[in-house]
C-alpha cells in the first residue's frame, strides 16, 4: 500500500505542471536559474543545490564558541556531506524541510498560487537565533541568493548578531516578498540596490544603526505593505543627530498598498506633506513618534482608514487632528507636541471604539466635553500637563474598561464623584496639582478593586471635608457667561463632618495592615 501511495503522489506532482502551466512568471525564472527542477518540483539535483546553500549559509553565519541557539537540522552539515543528507530524504520532502526555520513549499501551495516549486526553500526564518555575521559578507548573501533564484520568497533574521553595511548584492533578491532584518546591529544608509527588489510586500529594518535620509524611491516599491524603519541610531556625519534624517518624502502616498508605515524615534524634520494619503490609502498604522516634525498635524486626516496613530513626540503645533472617517481608530497618540486648542467633540463622535487617547504634555485649553462619555471601549486617558479648565464630568467613571486616568497639572475644578465607585476596571487615577479639585475624597472608592495607584497630592482634597471650601468659577470656558462667572463654593462646608469609621485614620479607600499604616502625615489627609 506505502508503494502506491507513493506512485500516486508522485503522479500528482507529474501533474503539477499540466495543471498549471503559468503558475507564476517567477517559477519559470526559478526554473532557469535552480538546477534540478523538473515538472514544478525541485529534484534531487535541486535539493543538493538547496542544502549546500543552506550549509554555506549557517557556516557562514556561526560562531563556533557561541553557536546558534537552535540549529536542529543545520548542524548535520558539519557531519554529512549534502549527497549523504539528499539521499535519506522521502519522495514526499526534502530533508531540509524539517530542519529548524525553513519553510518548503508544498503541493497544496504550489496549486493555491502561493508557490513555485514543491520541496523548494519558501522561507527561512531564524529569529533571535544569535547568528553572526556581517550583511556586507558575500559569503552570507551568495547562498541566500541561491535559495531565491530557487524559490525563496521570505526571508526573516530580525533579532540576530548581525553587523556591517548591506552588500549591494542583496538587490538581487528581486522576487523577494519579506526582508526582516530588524534589531541587529546593521550600519550605512538604506542601499539603493533594494530599489530592484519590486516585489517586495515587507520590508523590517527597524532598531539598526542606520543614518541617511529616506530614499525618494521609495514609491517605486508598489507591493509594500509595510514599511519599519523606525528607532535608527547610526551617526551622521557633520552633526550630532542620530538615525535618519531628512523629511518625510511625498512619493509615499504614492505605495497603495502600504498597510503600516514606522519611521519612529528618527531625526526626521520639516513638515508633513499635505497628500500624506490620497483617497484610495489603505494604510492603517502611521507611527512617526519621537522625530523633530514641525507644522501642523492635519496632514493625518487625510488617512481615513488608520486604526493607530502616533504623532507624539515632535513638534506640531495647531489644533488637535481628527477625521470624520476614523471609525475603525483604536489608538491615538498626540502628546509631547505643542498642539492647541480644545479638544474636538468630532474626535468622541468619530472614533467610536477608541481604546488608547493620549493628548498629554501639550498647550491644550477649555474643558473636556462630554461626548467623551461615548468611548465605551477607552482604556486609557492621558491628558496630563495642559491647561484644561472647568469641571470633569462625572460619565467619565461610567467607561466600563476604563484602566488609566491621569489629568494630572491642569486647572481643573470641582469633586471627584462618588460615582468613581462604578469605575471597576479603574487601576490608575492622577488628579495631581489641580490645586481647584477638592471637597472629600468620595469612600466609594474603597470599591475599586484592582485600584494600583491613586495620585492626589497639590490639590485640596480632604478625607473628611475642608474647613475653607475653595471658591472658583464652575467653567471659565462655557457659552453662559452670567453663569461661568458667578463663583461658587466646592467641598463640604461643615468641617466636623467625618466620613470614615471612628478609628479610621487614613482615607477609606487606602487599605494597610495594622503594621503597615503610615504613623505620620503632612498631607492634611488624616480623617481625625
Amino acid at each position: 500500500m506505502e508503494k502506491v501511495a507513493a506512485w500516486a503522489w508522485l503522479l500528482v506532482l507529474l501533474g503539477l505542471a499540466a495543471l498549471l502551466p503559468d503558475c507564476t512568471a517567477q517559477g519559470t525564472a526559478a526554473a532557469e536559474l535552480c538546477p534540478g527542477v523538473s515538472g514544478g518540483v525541485c529534484g534531487k539535483g535541486c535539493q543538493l543545490h538547496t542544502c549546500e546553500a543552506l550549509g554555506r549559509f549557517y557556516r557562514a553565519t556561526l560562531n563556533e564558541s557561541n553557536p546558534w541557539d537552535d540549529e536542529h537540522g543545520w548542524e548535520l552539515t558539519s557531519t554529512m556531506s549534502c549527497e549523504q543528507l539528499v539521499e535519506r530524504a522521502t519522495l514526499r520532502r526534502a530533508v531540509y524541510c524539517s530542519w529548524f526555520g525553513i519553510t518548503c513549499c508544498t503541493p497544496e501551495a504550489v496549486a493555491a498560487g502561493n508557490c513555485s516549486m514543491v520541496n523548494s526553500v519558501y522561507g527561512v526564518r531564524l529569529v533571535i537565533n544569535n547568528l553572526n555575521a556581517s550583511v556586507s559578507d558575500v559569503r552570507m548573501v551568495h547562498p541566500m541568493q541561491q535559495l531565491h533564484d530557487c524559490g525563496m520568497r521570505s526571508l526573516n533574521l530580525e533579532a540576530n548578531n548581525l553587523a556591517g553595511q548591506f552588500h549591494p548584492a542583496w538587490g538581487g533578491l528581486k522576487h523577494l516578498l519579506d526582508f526582516n532584518f530588524g534589531n541587529c546591529w546593521i550600519t550605512g544608509s538604506i542601499p539603493s540596490s533594494m530599489r530592484s527588489m519590486r516585489n517586495l510586500t515587507q520590508i523590517n529594518l527597524s532598531n539598526n544603526w542606520l543614518n541617511g535620509t529616506l530614499p525618494v524611491w521609495l514609491d517605486e516599491l508598489q507591493q509594500l505593505r509595510i514599511l519599519n524603519l523606525g528607532s535608527q541610531f547610526g551617526a551622521n556625519q557633520g552633526t550630532d543627530a542620530s538615525g535618519l534624517m531628512g523629511t518625510v518624502p511625498r512619493q509615499l502616498s504614492k505605495l497603495q498598498q502600504l498597510r503600516e508605515l514606522n519611521l519612529e524615534a528618527n531625526v526626521l524634520t520639516g513638515e508633513l506633506p499635505e497628500a500624506l494619503c490620497n483617497e484610495d490609502s489603505k494604510l492603517l498604522v502611521l507611527n512617526l513618534r519621537g522625530n523633530q516634525l514641525t507644522g501642523g498635524a492635519a496632514a493625518v486626516e487625510s488617512c481615513g482608514g488608520l486604526v493607530t496613530l502616533d504623532v507624539s513626540h515632535n513638534q506640531f503645533t495647531g489644533p488637535l487632528p481628527a477625521s470624520e472617517r476614523w471609525e475603525a481608530l483604536i489608538s491615538y497618540r498626540v502628546g509631547n507636541n505643542l498642539l492647541s486648542g480644545t479638544f474636538p467633540p468630532q474626535l468622541a463622535t468619530s472614533a467610536r471604539i477608541l481604546e488608547h487617547l493620549d493628548i498629554s504634555n501639550n498647550l491644550l485649553t477649555g474643558r473636556l466635553p462630554n461626548q467623551i462619555t461615548l468611548l465605551s471601549g477607552l482604556k486609557t486617558l492621558l491628558m496630563s500637563n495642559n491647561s484644561f479648565t472647568g469641571t470633569l464630568t462625572e460619565d467619565v467613571f461610567y467607561l466600563p474598561a476604563l484602566l488609566t486616568l491621569d489629568v494630572s497639572n491642569n486647572s481643573f475644578v470641582g469633586t471627584i464623584h462618588e460615582a468613581i465607585g462604578l469605575a471597576y476596571s479603574l487601576q490608575s487615577i492622577d488628579y495631581s496639582n489641580n490645586p481647584g479639585m477638592t471637597g472629600r475624597i468620595p469612600p466609594e472608592m474603597g470599591l475599586l478593586q484592582g485600584l494600583q495607584s491613586a495620585q492626589l497630592q497639590n490639590t485640596s482634597f480632604s478625607c473628611s471635608g475642608i474647613t475653607q471650601p475653595y471658591t472658583a468659577a464652575t467653567n471659565a470656558s462655557c457659552s453662559d457667561p452670567a453663569r461661568c462667572k458667578t463663583p461658587r463654593k466646592f467641598g463640604d462646608v461643615e468641617a466636623q463632618q467625618h466620613v470614615c469609621s471612628i478609628g479610621q485614620q487614613l482615607p477609606c479607600f487606602l487599605r494597610f495592615s495594622d503594621y503597615l499604616l503610615p504613623r505620620e502625615d503632612a498631607s492634611n489627609m488624616r480623617c481625625k
